[in-house]
């Protein structure tokens, strides 16, 4: 599980240099390409997390980019991002003492500028690392240390990560009951965070989880809500990569073989292109599981060993342990039980050294099997002893049954089927509370098979029917055949014998069944694997065919442009010798007139040779023109490729310094709104020094008419005070960064009556307030904070003088929110309306105000992506309505 906390944000499917990238890449590769100074650190940073599920090795190259310049500009939080993705890195290429000191280097710069959020899941990091190493401890040290940092909620994000990592450390400890209950934190967290692609890491561990407590359809259930959820994003990443193999654990299980063989085919080959070495493993483990499964031990055990191979190389311990265990258990089933022994035994020094409890306890429970079946009943019986106590003591529920089970089948075998009932009762009691349905299975089937051995035909027809009902409904086809092996018994104790035939027949069609079954899924294996190696030469073929192509059309061109530079010349040298034709044929008909002419005007001669001179003169000096044209040409042609030269260069020069001016114009932008946020907070300092002097004078000073001047400055102060907070919701508004979670429309409500009290008092105002709204809902509290304060505000200035009622309501409309404030004041003329949502606009001479309360609830809407509508009538009052979308339907 290396690999399995790289995130993201990220998709492509497809193996690694196809072409086919998702829009996540896309837009952080363009945003890497445009920004300058720290900011393409941090876009550096972000692409090369999302490139983990992708290409590890281009991931590690943008990561040391990103540290480098980083370490140029002295940007300590991104040096210190870049660390903690360069140990990501490390960690899941198994290089475990490198990525330890990277992320404590990380954790340095973190602690240096308090950045708590990344601080915490450094930690967390650290202590996985120890966790996969065995060092259980120093593991809990690591998450004590984060969760002190983190408990605040006030990076959620990086709480879900701890979360998620102490599920996984008390999985190890053997207490299911702590590992869901981080599971469901981190799920709550990260449904409301909304991000898809960290939210399949917590759904694939929840169907692990339930995977291994025997709730398979629970498990499919969150397979199939995150992978919903990646839409379009299902592709060749990772994210969709462990849920194929979460569901093909869980098809297991169900005895769909050939699915899951399908969907760990397709796994296998995503980690054999990604150098992801310890998911590579757990991967070839449960193939081998499933293979085991269909009865192909000969290819279970090729898995496990090419597994057992990438263990010795890299030293994980934790999976080698499981790994002995597994192969010990094939064995046990081939009946090789020495080789079985050995294996088992091996598993048992591992998990010892390992403080692998669940481990230990699955290794005594396999050599009581085997000591059991050499009908050693001492050693089997201390074995199983041993097994039983230290599954109590991890309280791991699912093995206490499974141990119960075999001391009852091994006190069977031994004939003392009293001892065997109460062990086989045990353990189908423990079952059914823990909903265990193949753990039911197996008890039930082992209770029948115990009653028709020990003539109570009643009670094991009972056991035997309960057991054939569920293990149909969950399609467990070897208990299946027991159960009509054991009931064919049964109705021959009871001589019937057409029922014990039929039974008989059952058994032997299903026992050809499975094994034809078991031949077509490793028919089917091998199949996969054909095909998936016929994929991978297509693509190396379709590779060399682009290759070729792209030299074809290189070659193309060169000739196409060594043509066009032919064709000019040739046209060129047509046109000079149709122009020398031309003058050729019009001497020739010259002369020929004058033949015509020399026997009839011999005194013209003279005059017409003079005549031909000249010809002659002019086409000398025509051939002249036209060579010195050509060079003209030439040289404009010249002159015309420097210009676009220079106008290309000017271009780029151009775009240079609009990035540079955009860049700039960002950084104004953010130092205008700091300054003017961080100044009205500079001024309301002051104002709230002058409003407390106002009430302090009211105690102290008795004067009427200082107090009256009092009573102004605070009016004013006052006035001053709401004018800035109007100004900094507009702030807000416009750039500041809000948190997103669900809004409490009541709170809200009974918060701005208690701010507006004096004013309610004062004029007598009656308030009504109603919220009906079935379904949480989500957005962003600020600003509808600053919506439900400026509409109460207008509606308690504008409200009757006598009898003033303002009524306050919140519902549901079509997938929105919709906040109504009403007033029955004077109302506004329809000539203003078009108007009222303008800055500093007042339609009334009564408003005291700035004009800005209307402005700043559209202005504040419209970042919500909501509407404003207005309803007004003179002298009858005002109603205003607001449309909100309520996030949590969409």
């Amino acid at each position: 599980m290396r690999a399995f906390w790289l995130l993201s944000v990220c998709c492509l499917f497809g193996l690694p240099h196809c072409s086919a990238q998702s829009h996540t890449i896309d837009s952080l590769k363009n945003k890497v390409e445009v920004a300058t100074g720290k900011n393409r650190v941090d876009a550096l940073n972000d692409y090369a997390y999302a490139l983990m599920s992708y290409d590890v090795d281009r991931s590690k190259a943008v990561s040391e980019e990103a540290y480098q310049l980083g370490q140029k500009l002295n940007y300590q939080k991104g040096i210190a991002i870049a660390l903690t993705n360069k140990g990501i890195i490390e960690y899941s290429l198994g290089n475990d003492t490198l990525a330890k000191i990277t992320f404590q280097k990380a954790g340095k710069y973190f602690e240096e500028i308090d950045e708590k959020g990344f601080k915490g899941r450094t930690l967390v990091w650290l202590g996985y690392i120890n966790q996969s190493l065995g060092r259980l401890d120093s593991a809990s040290f690591y998450y004590d240390r984060s969760y002190q940092l983190l408990k605040d909620s006030t990076n959620p994000s990086h709480l879900s990560f701890l979360y998620l990592h102490l599920a996984d450390f008390q999985k190890i400890k053997n207490d299911p009951v702590k590992q869901l209950n981080y599971l469901q934190r981190c799920w709550t967290i990260r449904t409301l965070l909304n991000n898809k692609f960290s939210l399949v890491w917590c759904g694939a561990s929840l169907a692990a989880y339930y995977t291994e407590h025997g709730s398979y359809q629970k498990a499919l259930s969150y397979l199939d809500l995150v992978e919903k959820k990646l839409g379009k994003d299902t592709l060749n990443n990772e994210e969709f990569i462990i849920i194929c193999k979460q569901r093909g654990a869980a098809l297991t299980n169900l005895g769909e073989h050939k699915k899951a063989i399908g969907l760990f085919s397709k796994v296998k080959r995503f980690y054999e292109h990604n150098p992801f070495p310890l998911d590579q493993v757990r991967v070839l483990i449960e193939i081998g599981y499933v293979q085991a499964e269909v009865s192909n031990f000969e290819t279970s055990l090729k898995y496990y060993f090419e597994a057992l191979k990438i263990c010795d190389q890299k030293s994980f311990r934790l999976e080698k342990t499981l790994l002995y265990f597994r192969i010990g258990w094939v064995y046990y089933v081939v009946r090789q039980n020495s080789l079985s022994g050995r294996y088992a035994n091996k598993t048992l020094k591992s998990a010892t050294q390992n403080n692998q409890n669940f481990e230990r306890a699955s290794a005594l429970n396999l050599l009581g099997l085997l000591a059991d079946r050499l009908n050693k009943s001492e050693a089997a019986f201390k074995y199983f002893k041993e097994a039983l106590a230290l599954r109590e003591k991890n309280n791991e529920r699912i093995g206490i049954s499974s141990t119960l089970l075999n001391l009852g089948i091994h006190f069977e075998n031994l004939g003392q089927y009293a001892l065997a009932e109460d062990y086989e009762l045990k353990s189908l009691t423990l079952e059914e509370k823990l909903d265990h349905a193949i753990g039911i299975c197996y008890a039930c089937q082992s209770l029948g098979q115990l009653y028709v051995k020990s003539k109570k035909l009643d009670k094991a027809h009972f056991y035997l029917n309960k057991a054939e009902v569920l293990a149909k409904r969950i399609q467990a086809e070897d208990v299946v055949l027991d159960i009509y092996r054991n009931k064919r018994d049964l109705y021959t104790s009871l001589k019937a014998y057409p029922a014990a035939l039929q039974y008989a027949l059952l058994y032997e069609h299903l026992r050809d069944s499975i094994f034809n079954v078991g031949l077509s899924n490793r028919i089917i294996t091998l199949q996969h694997d054909y095909e998936l190696d016929k994929l991978d030469d297509e693509i190396a073929l379709l590779t060399k065919d682009r290759q070729l192509q792209q030299i074809k059309l290189t070659v193309q061109e060169q000739e196409i442009s060594e043509q066009r530079l032919i064709i000019i010349v040739v046209t060129v040298l047509l046109i000079l010798i149709s122009g020398g034709t031309y003058a050729v044929l019009r001497f020739y008909r010259k002369v020929r007139q004058l033949n015509r002419e020399v026997s009839e005007q011999n005194e013209e001669i003279s005059a017409q040779s003079e005549e031909l001179r000249e010809a002659n003169d002019v086409l000398g000096k025509l051939n002249r023109e036209i060579s010195e044209q050509k060079e003209e040409i030439q040289a404009q042609a010249e002159e015309l490729r420097e210009s676009n030269e220079a106008i290309s260069e000017a271009n780029l020069r151009l775009e240079e310094k609009v990035k540079a001016r955009t860049s700039e114009l960002k950084e104004a932008y953010t130092e205008l709104d700091t300054f003017f946020y961080r100044s009205s907070h500079d001024f309301r300092r002051p104002l709230t020094t002058f409003m407390g002097l106002a009430e302090v004078a009211k105690i102290m000073v008795k004067d009427s008419a200082a107090l009256e001047l009092f009573e102004k400055v605070n009016e004013t102060a006052r006035s001053l005070d709401k004018m800035l907070s109007k100004l900094q919701s507009i702030s807000v508004a416009g750039g500041q960064e809000l948190i997103y979670s669900e809004v409490m429309m009541e709170q809200i409500f009974q918060i701005e009556l208690d701010n507006f009290k004096e004013e309610i008092i004062q004029k007598s105002i009656r308030v009504s307030v109603e919220v009906k709204l079935g379904l949480p809902f989500l957005s962003y509290p600020a600003l509808v904070k600053f919506i439900a304060q400026n509409l109460l505000e207008n509606a308690i200035a504008f409200c009757a003088a006598e009898g003033a009622l303002i009524s306050i309501k919140a519902y549901e409309n079509k997938g929105d929110v919709v906040i109504e404030v009403a007033d029955n004041g004077q109302g506004i003329d329809w000539a203003y309306l078009p108007r009222v949502f303008e800055m500093y606009f007042r339609a009334n001479d009564r408003s005291k105000g700035n004009g800005l309360g209307l402005y700043i609830v559209k202005k504040m809407v419209e970042k919500l992506n909501g509407r404003v509508e207005l309803k007004s009538e003179v002298f009858k009052g005002t109603t205003v309505l607001v449309f909100i979308p309520n996030n949590f339907i969409q």
